[in-house]
């Protein structure tokens, strides 16, 4: 474990765990108390106004926010440099991360907690904007997700076309009106999303104005469902209340849902955190903690396994089948870190710890990153 400084906000960043558009994610841990979050930042020397003023945006709206089926805000500072703000941490991957590897059970699940999300929103007064698989995060526990990226969220008002293109409505296209029921059109797209892996559409259909089609492995329940969202009138599109109502998600069971996370006797904190969030003079401290605790806390229902004794280093991932490694050779425990060690207001942690040297780290809100194997900080 490498030394880490205090600071005044006391918490230290960690390694980078996924980049976006207008800034960068980062795992946090508190130093009082052991605390894993994760913490979106913006460079206020480098970035454009337009970036810093998303953030703000994010962190106004968030907290104002109280639902199980949107990520957690849980504070947010400026460093030296750094507009931050600290998220609660959901390890196990987006719904895009899982798309084509979910079997339709697990697709309803992940639907109702959007649609549920939305609904809460909209209820609210506020819009999304930008709904699509990298936005969606995996819960804590099986078919569970949380809406994230609230950069280009708004009050339902008139407001400028924004989100991104091929998840666009319309009527957001043509710059003639963005609301709630544009949400709806976008959750369609992350419904076809989750079943393909593809956007819905391509450049070439928002021009011509074609429907998105509907993917033949899907359920008549499921195309029907998605038939509600892609009403080209949107005043004739499903609100979110009566999508709820809607047999796809209604009826779905938690029978057959795919659980993506495992679990391993290694917490997540012995990566190590080597970056201060404040940049100061005051003297340096070890973050000591203890493994025998966190073993203790290893409390998810799959038991471990201790067949392999290589070093892990991903702290993020997919599902086995998209490591290139033989399936006895992944260490497979997922678990939270010891009640001493991680605040529950902070982390539920499900962590995936590949054996691989070179593994895919699946984002927080943002794209997969590659992180290479350092024995120095284990």
């Amino acid at each position: 474990m490498e030394k880490v400084k205090k600071n005044r906000s006391n918490w230290v960043r960690g390694s980078c765990i996924g980049r976006g558009a207008y800034g960068t994610v980062n795992l946090g841990i508190n130093i009082s108390n052991g605390a894993v979050f994760a913490v979106k930042s913006v460079d206020l020397l480098s970035a454009l106004p337009s970036q810093v003023q998303a953030l703000e945006n994010e962190i106004t709206i968030l907290k104002t926010l109280s639902s199980p089926y949107i990520v957690k805000y849980l504070g947010d500072d400026t460093t030296s440099s750094l507009r931050n703000l600290h998220m609660e941490y959901l390890p196990a991957g987006t719904a895009a991360d899982v798309a084509t590897h979910s079997n339709e059970s697990a697709i309803r699940s992940y639907t109702r907690c959007l649609v549920s999300a939305l609904s809460y929103l909209h209820s609210r007064g506020i819009m999304h904007c930008d709904v699509k698989g990298k936005n969606v995060l995996l819960g804590p526990s099986p078919g569970s997700a949380k809406l994230a990226d609230f950069g280009s969220a708004a009050e339902i008002s008139s407001i400028a076309a924004r989100g991104s293109p091929l998840w666009m409505a319309p009527e957001v296209v043509r710059e003639e009106y963005q609301g709630p029921e544009s949400d709806v059109w976008s959750l369609g797209c992350t419904v076809i999303e989750m079943v393909t892996g593809k956007p819905a559409v391509d450049a070439v259909s928002i021009l011509s104005g074609e429907l998105p089609r509907l993917p033949a492995r899907l359920s008549g329940s499921g195309r029907d469902f998605l038939d509600k969202c892609f009403r080209r009138d949107y005043t004739q599109r499903w609100s979110c209340d009566q999508l709820l109502r809607h047999p796809f998600i209604s009826m779905c069971s938690q029978e057959n849902l795919i659980d993506y996370r495992y679990s391993s006797p290694r917490c997540v904190l012995d990566l190590g955190f080597h970056c201060s969030s404040e940049e100061d003079d005051e003297d340096d401290e070890i973050l000591n903690l203890g493994a025998k605790g966190r073993i203790r806390g290893l409390v998810t229902g799959a038991g471990a396994n201790w067949e392999s004794d290589d070093h892990w280093v991903d702290v993020r991932g997919l599902p086995r089948a998209h490591f290139p490694v033989a399936a006895d050779s992944l260490i497979t425990k997922v678990g939270n870190c010891s009640e001493n060690i991680l605040d529950s207001n902070y982390c539920n942690m499900n962590v995936v710890l590949p054996v691989e040297q070179n593994g895919v780290v699946a984002s927080q809100c943002r794209e997969p990153q590659h992180l290479k194997y350092d024995e120095g900080i284990l």
